[in-house]
């Protein structure tokens, strides 16, 4: 199949840590930064018992507004720390981390990321990013020199609606100016990524690069450098 635009996602596929616990790993970050301790499994058991709290585990109102986006990760991480037994005023501290996260110093470029991205851009395909962030993410973008590759951005926080929403998915298929059936989506979690732009009849693939997804039976691949070849740019 040839495309005219690739879709990505952020978190996860353009950027993160290189690791399959990359999100609970920024806990551990931020307890550092705050000058405290927590352990990679304290963050798992505490993320268990938050995800069971409708206020965590909505699948809307966390990122669809820059304020949202900042309540959500406070409580969270708040709510992380007290369950694993950290005292004291933590609010100022996360706060602070918070502002930190989103100039993306925290943050590594994936390594299969920029070769794709130079060889998609080099073929004339037009390449997009649709994610759940905050208002802050072209900056991220740029800080990891990422910005020249991508012709437009749609941004949960700015957007007024997140992911899995079909109603951002198709703000983002107006902007890649192509039709439905020669875009491609690409991003690394099933219920917000994947299933939903294939409900907006977006073809979409799953990097996986780390195999925790193998029981959805999805399209997917370990590396983004993959994916040339898969749309016939080998």
């Amino acid at each position: 199949m040839f495309y005219d635009t690739v879709i990505f996602d952020a978190a996860g596929t353009l950027v993160g840590r290189d690791s399959p616990d990359f999100f609970e790993e920024f806990f551990v970050v931020a307890a550092g930064e705050l000058g405290t301790a927590i352990t990679l499994d304290q963050v798992k058991a505490a993320l268990s018992r938050a995800m069971k709290e409708p206020r965590f585990s909505k699948r809307d109102g966390r990122m669809s507004t820059p304020e949202q986006t900042r309540r959500y990760f406070l409580d969270l991480y708040a709510h992380v720390f007290a369950t694993a037994g950290i005292e004291g005023d933590l609010l100022p501290g996360l706060q602070q981390y918070y502002d930190r996260f989103q100039d993306g110093r925290y943050l590594d470029v994936y390594g299969d990321v920029r070769p794709t991205l130079e060889k998609l851009k080099a073929r004339g395909l037009r390449l997009g990013v649709l994610s759940n962030w905050s208002e802050h993410l072209s900056h991220v973008l740029k800080r990891h020199e990422l910005d020249r590759y991508f012709s437009f951005l749609v941004v949960s926080a700015e957007a007024g609606c997140e992911k899995p929403d079909e109603r951002i998915f198709r703000m983002a298929i107006d902007r890649a100016e192509a039709p439905v059936d020669r875009i491609l989506y690409i991003g690394d979690y099933p219920e917000e990524d994947i299933l939903p732009a294939e409900r907006v009849g977006l073809d979409a693939l799953l990097i996986d690069r780390y195999e925790k997804y193998g029981r959805y039976r999805l399209p997917s691949i370990r590396r983004l450098t993959d994916v040339p070849g898969l749309i016939g740019l080998s």
